[in-house]
């Protein structure tokens, strides 16, 4: 019976997790999208699959890197109490993400959508 709840509860778990990328589909298209700032810096494995992901999915964005532009790494540590990359900016600092996570991302980007919807 234990099994059979946890397997309940998993396919319950992987429902919201595709109805959540399935809104982020149908709520962002690529016109949509808030303002996404990746900062990054070369040899860095996370930044890489962050803006491969962003690519791929025709996500548009702004690639600060840090090592090129001595100004992006002040603005980084200022602004966003951060010395870390990647760090991604969604909706002019609504949401900041330190590291990539994709599923992360996504929620971040929706709950950005949702609050500018709302203000509107």
């Amino acid at each position: 019976m234990k099994t059979a709840h946890r397997n309940i509860m998993l396919a319950f778990f992987v429902l919201m997790l595709l109805a959540a990328c399935a809104g982020i589909a149908t709520a962002a298209t690529k016109g949509s999208y808030p303002k996404i700032e990746l900062y990054t810096a070369p040899g860095c494995k996370s930044c890489k699959a962050a803006s491969e992901y962003l690519g791929s999915n025709g996500i548009p964005y702004t690639a600060k890197d840090v090592t090129a532009n001595e100004s992006y790494l002040d603005e980084m540590s200022e602004r966003y109490r951060c010395s870390s990359v990647p760090l991604i900016v969604i909706g002019d600092g609504k949401k900041v993400l330190r590291g990539f996570v994709p599923e992360a991302f996504q929620l971040a980007v929706r709950e950005v959508l949702i609050k500018e919807r709302q203000q509107k």
